[in-house]
């Protein structure tokens, strides 16, 4: 094999490998983003650092609805807290009850401190099941308009790539077959 039928076989794998992985990551991020929430979870990305290293930032967490009572220390959940209803994902480390309702104290693994204060129980959106390492960033791509461009421009510009590489198992004659167009017979009426 010649270093050009190599070089032309290696790129045509190469792009037809990024091609693959493009449809399955952007196949990926749909399951998470649109059928995740269909069977009653939520799916969110996580912005901050403050869950280090047990969840990164970028990451996508599935979070499935809990009861108030099932709540334990060491539960890693997602809550709406302080005046603005922000999302975000720390662990409970203390349950406590007070006036009869469950309310809980959170903090972030990477945080020094706990959270400012308890939460009730009825903040919390849920118990996070998984925690997908930067698929929080590939979510947040595909949810703009110019992401999703972006992406179907990727595909379609590998896609051309893929067709315009010769490959060299096309290129080559096989054996007992000529080589090029084959020629049309010659009229014998002539």
């Amino acid at each position: 094999m010649t270093s050009n039928a190599w070089l032309a076989t290696w790129m045509r794998r190469l792009v037809d490998g990024a091609l693959i992985l493009l449809v399955v990551v952007s196949l990926l991020t749909v399951i998470l983003a649109r059928v995740v929430p269909l069977t009653g979870r939520s799916t969110f990305v996580v912005a901050g650092g403050s869950m280090v290293p047990a969840i990164g930032i970028g990451s996508a967490v599935i979070v499935e609805p809990v009861v108030a009572s099932s709540l334990v220390a060491g539960d890693v959940v997602s809550l709406r807290s302080g005046p603005d209803r922000a999302i975000f994902t720390h662990r409970i480390i203390r349950v406590a009850d007070r006036e009869g309702a469950v309310w809980v104290e959170t903090q972030g693994d990477a945080n020094p401190a706990p959270d400012p204060s308890l939460t009730p129980a009825t903040a919390v959106i849920g118990r996070v099941t998984a925690a997908i390492p930067l698929m929080g960033y590939l979510i947040a791509l595909m949810s703009t308009l110019s992401g999703v461009t972006f992406v179907v421009a990727l595909g379609l510009l590998l896609l051309v790539a893929g067709w315009t590489i010769e490959s060299p198992a096309r290129s080559t004659p096989r054996a007992g077959m000529p080589a090029g167009r084959p020629k049309a017979a010659a009229d014998p009426g002539r």
